[in-house]
């Protein structure tokens, strides 16, 4: 019986990128069994390396933000601007399927790797570049910054109208399913293509702007489509129905939806079950259904702060009421955890077995195979300098300039060779 192959098995990637939405998009494809190999420079850690709530982690350039989404990649370190550098990464980028980059634009043709050329020498190759503001701008983008520029902390802003940031690199995370979804689709454009009807390779232009867009479309649909401005906050449902919200409990915080009438009045019947009797439950209809929404919210908080938020979740339940308990990222992680790709983390002196996150999606059929633990910056330098063609003294040369790096061997606790 001929052994299931992860989707993308074969396929060969290199991740040109740094920070989070980059390689987030290389991790993507990891995941789906692509070798994706990561370019680093030779002189300095990407910022999610060396930042980390473990120190020796992070002193190994193994920071907890990049663990989660390093595994399965090889590392090259390199200097790009030194001759040699640029033979090897030439030779490799010939060998791929995909290149992902997220330079600012231009940066890339500087180096000497333009896409318009590198997609007329490689037909079969995919470029995708990942932007900011897109590729006509070459202004500085990140997370923070393009919740502002997009809208999106205006749409989560409070009762008091002041936009908030969503509390996690939100856009950066969007912005990498949507390289790997644009390179998903140029790939399978290029199977349907014969070598005679495909004579160049495909450029793709991906922006942090155009993936926040997408995210934020249910908040501009009215005004864009109809001219009408639909007030909206953080604080209420998307519905409108005042009997939704978040509110404090008598342990934890709970959220609860009701977006039809259905949902309200099941809403209605599990309230004043418990609390046996019929007089507040029929002041907090009549408050939902003049849509006075601060009365509706202060009526609905005394009611739910009676019982803890496990407990109103059980009920609400059982009513086919939209309720939950608010959980902390971890503790909504815990039971996916058990179902994602562990691997062992090269840790000094002790064990350090992790789990890392899976694809967002389950299949009949294999996924992700077997994954290598993210690596330290460099660790597969030769090796990869082998890959590309180039002698042995030329390898050792480039490290004797510092145009190439590898991690220090480590002997001990701390300590490295």
């Amino acid at each position: 019986m001929q052994q299931a192959q992860a989707p993308l098995a074969g396929l060969r990637v290199i991740d040109w990128t740094h920070v989070l939405a980059g390689p987030f998009a290389g991790y993507q494809l990891s995941l789906l069994g692509a070798e994706v190999i990561r370019i680093e420079r030779a002189d300095g850690d990407d910022m999610i390396r060396v930042k980390g709530a473990d120190p020796e982690l992070a002193a190994l350039g193994l920071g907890e933000a990049f663990v989660a989404q390093g595994a399965g990649k090889l590392s090259l370190a390199l200097d790009a601007r030194d001759p040699r550098a640029k033979q090897a990464l030439a030779a490799l980028i010939g060998s791929a399927d995909v290149l992902l980059e997220n330079f600012r634009p231009g940066k890339l043709a500087a180096l000497g790797f333009d896409p318009r050329e590198l997609i007329e020498r490689h037909p079969r190759l995919v470029v995708c570049s990942i932007t900011g503001f897109g590729p006509a701008s070459d202004r500085r983008a990140y997370d923070h910054v393009m919740q502002a520029a997009s809208g999106l902390m205006a749409a989560n802003a409070g009762d008091d109208g002041v936009p908030r940031r969503v509390g996690f690199p939100l856009i950066d995370y969007s912005v990498g399913q949507q390289a790997a979804l644009a390179v998903m689709s140029a790939l399978y454009r290029r199977e349907r293509q014969t070598a005679q009807t495909r004579a160049k390779g495909e450029w793709l232009q991906v922006s942090m702007m155009g993936a926040a867009l997408t995210l934020l479309a249910p908040t501009y649909a009215a005004p864009l489509i109809s001219g009408i401005e639909v007030p909206r906050s953080a604080s209420t449902a998307f519905s409108g129905n005042p009997l939704s919200g978040t509110f404090a409990t008598a342990q934890g915080q709970l959220a609860v939806v009701c977006n039809s009438l259905e949902q309200s009045q099941a809403l209605l019947a599990a309230l004043q079950a418990a609390a046996g009797e019929a007089a507040p439950v029929l002041e907090l209809r009549e408050a939902a259904e003049l849509g006075d929404v601060p009365r509706t919210h202060q009526l609905l908080a005394a009611m739910l702060s009676r019982r803890t938020a496990a407990d109103w979740e059980a009920l609400l339940i059982r009513h086919g009421v939209p309720a939950t308990a608010v959980m902390l990222p971890a503790q909504a992680a815990a039971e996916a955890a058990k179902d994602w790709p562990h691997v062992e983390l090269e840790h000094p002196g002790k064990s350090k077995r992790v789990c890392v996150p899976g694809i967002g999606f389950t299949s009949s059929e294999l996924l992700t195979p077997r994954l290598r633990a993210p690596v330290r910056r460099g660790a597969d330098t030769r090796a990869l300098l082998a890959r590309a063609g180039m002698a042995q003294t030329v390898i050792e040369a480039m490290f004797a300039d510092g145009v190439a790096s590898e991690p220090e061997r480590l002997t001990g606790p701390g300590r490295a060779a």
